[in-house]
């Protein structure tokens, strides 16, 4: 009974502890849950950026390290809400998510009312595996493009 319970508690701490460095992504960034995502948007005008991931996914994992260090990613990251979603945390398992098929990691832009923006996908990409990000040129590209519509959506 006492290893279940240490075991038990190993595991809630291991999980805690890897939400509070992004999981990976990056201790430096303002991760929120998604829960809250769309409020904290809509609240603040800002766009969201959701990185969807698996634990077990070697893309996944060579992803991590390129976004954890990235001053480039971490700057722009300021004018968006960011969200990474492993594992079962939602919205995994949401169809409207699969844009073009159920692979992982897939990074996807929401604007500040939560809608899924497509037209902002990695144009590197071209017509398969669009919301696949493996540099920081395409996340950072990506990230100014949706920062560049907003900014001409709100001066009109």
């Amino acid at each position: 009974m006492k290893l279940l319970l240490i075991l038990t508690l190993s595991i809630i701490i291991s999980h805690s502890t890897a939400k509070l460095n992004g999981g990976g992504f990056g201790e430096k960034y303002n991760w929120v849950p998604w829960e809250q995502a769309k409020t904290i948007a809509k609240s603040e005008d800002k766009p969201i950026m959701l990185i969807l991931h698996k634990s077990w996914c070697g893309a996944c994992k060579r992803l991590k390290p390129i976004v954890s260090v990235s001053d480039e990613i971490l700057e722009l990251s300021k004018k968006f809400v960011m969200v990474n979603s492993e594992d079962d945390e939602e919205p995994m398992g949401d169809d409207s998510f699969s844009l073009d098929g159920g692979y992982i990691p897939r990074i996807i832009f929401l604007d500040s009312a939560g809608n899924i923006r497509p037209e902002f996908a990695n144009v590197a990409r071209g017509d398969k595996y669009k919301y696949f990000y493996p540099s920081v040129g395409d996340i950072t590209r990506s990230m100014g493009n949706v920062l560049k519509h907003i900014s001409q959506r709100n001066e009109l």
